[in-house]
């Protein structure tokens, strides 16, 4: 549990320094490495609450040494995180959702189909945000390379927090979310 946390502030120091790199580095590397980090907690807590509580901790993690880089440079705040409260705490709010839906995937029902194709469709979210001009997160140079990371890593959870058949109902799933993202994103 505390390891979440740790590892959750290890990475959120690396995203501090990679602030200061190329934009296509860093757009892929956050939210993406803390995403990948609360698959893992998700998917190995032994219950519920330990998967509600790690998850909350892995993503507090990288903000906390944010805060600390802010400490040092005022800039490093809105670098890594935003200028908003309001793409902050969505952020957050995906993060940890992914890390419950990664555990409830472990189910062997449909229920545990619809959690792995969840899990995958809002890691899509945030690369079709980075993907439309105009967009609130929008990266120049994002697409097409940022755009097939982004997809490679949603195949690779759909083939690790899916199961057997149901990859095909999983993938369904996270297509439709961003879809949907999609549509709402161009007032189609």
């Amino acid at each position: 549990m505390l390891l979440s946390l740790f590892v959750g502030m290890l990475l959120g120091g690396v995203g501090a320094l990679a602030a200061y790199g190329p934009d296509l580095l860093y757009a892929l590397y956050n939210p993406y490495a803390y995403l990948l980090l609360v698959v893992v907690v998700g998917r190995t807590a032994t219950g519920f609450g330990w998967a509600v509580l790690s998850s909350v901790l892995a993503t507090f993690g990288p903000i906390l040494s944010l805060l600390v880089a802010a400490i040092f440079e005022s800039s490093a705040w809105s670098m890594s995180l935003g200028d908003d409260g309001i793409s902050i705490n969505l952020m957050i709010t995906n993060l940890v959702a992914i890390g419950i839906l990664s555990y409830l995937a472990k189910r062997r029902d449909r229920w545990g189909t619809t959690a792995a194709g969840g899990a995958a469709g809002l890691a899509l979210l945030d690369g079709i945000d980075k993907t439309m001009p105009g967009g609130p997160e929008y990266v120049s140079g994002f697409w097409p390379w940022g755009v097939a990371a982004v997809v490679a890593i949603a195949v690779g959870m759909l083939g690790s927090l899916g199961r057997g058949r149901d990859h095909v109902c999983s993938a369904l799933i996270a297509l439709v979310l961003g879809a949907s993202y999609f549509v709402f994103l161009t007032g189609l």
